[in-house]
């Protein structure tokens, strides 16, 4: 069953000290209590994303730490095109290009207006926008214009916030559902970076495995001797043994192996101006 829009999201609000500035929400079925921080005033604007997967489709705000563009998030969407079949075009055109980058740049929208109060409905459950192949800010090739996304689920949506202290571990977001698993650092501060990775079960491991039940969960992960920096960022066919620290059983510990890269940026992400 598709869980409802009247849900409560996740944040990096967490933390006695921020529920001054946040606004708290009740919890559905199997999730956290989480606090949303929201803004007073914000201004529409093209929030670039990463087009992730292809039996489910997800996008990734391509975040900078800059107002009105300071949130991390991931979407479950489904597309829609007067051309067809808009994610079979896309896919078509993925694996006919063999290209791993494939971004939207959508209309003018405002973050908060994904999220909503317990018992409302959100201001924006659509958006129409065009979806490259490549980098829609770096030369890349326009696949569908227009294309309309029907917002399923958030996944993860976190405010940066300038006083948060950096993990000294490698930590990544888990996404996906059946063969498909990915991971997307979780974004802190600057200097950070943006990094999307595919990502399997190590054949023949024991233990708990990421199953849809618990990527419901959003499962927010610890790499095990890694420092969260771009250079010790996970690469293909790195095989890690990573931890739950939200979202997972506590004390299990996952073996993966890593597949395709899909997308990684530290420029944007390179300078931090302070959000209050």
């Amino acid at each position: 069953m598709r869980r409802p829009w009247t849900a409560v999201f996740r944040t990096a609000c967490r933390t006695e000290k921020d529920r001054g500035k946040c606004r708290p929400r009740k919890p559905r079925t199997g999730f956290v209590t989480e606090m949303i921080p929201m803004p007073d005033l914000e201004p529409k604007a093209t929030h670039g994303m990463v087009v992730v997967g292809e039996e489910t489709v997800y996008l990734s705000h391509m975040p900078m730490f800059m107002a009105p563009h300071a949130f991390q998030y991931l979407l479950e969407v489904t597309l829609q095109s007067a051309a067809g079949d808009a994610r079979q075009l896309y896919v078509d055109d993925r694996r006919t290009t063999g290209t791993a980058v494939y971004t939207l740049a959508p209309e003018p929208f405002r973050i908060s207006d994904l999220i909503a109060p317990e018992g409302q409905r959100p201001k924006l459950t659509s958006f129409t926008g065009t979806l490259f192949r490549g980098h829609f800010e770096r030369g890349g090739v326009e696949i569908l214009d227009p294309v309309t996304v029907e917002v399923q689920d958030i996944v993860h949506f976190h405010p940066f916030d300038h006083h948060a202290s950096r993990p000294a571990a490698l930590n990544y977001l888990a996404f996906g559902k059946g063969k498909e698993l990915f991971l997307a650092h979780r974004i802190t501060k600057a200097p950070d970076f943006d990094h999307h990775i595919a990502v399997r079960p190590v054949p023949g491991a024991t233990g708990t495995v990421l199953t849809d039940d618990l990527l419901r969960e959003g499962p927010r992960l610890e790499i095990t001797g890694r420092a969260d920096r771009p250079e010790d960022r996970l690469r293909e066919s790195d095989q890690v043994t990573v931890r739950f620290l939200e979202g997972g059983p506590a004390d299990v510990d996952l073996q993966l192996t890593v597949g395709r890269e899909i997308y990684e940026e530290e420029g944007d992400l390179a300078t931090e101006i302070h959000i209050h």
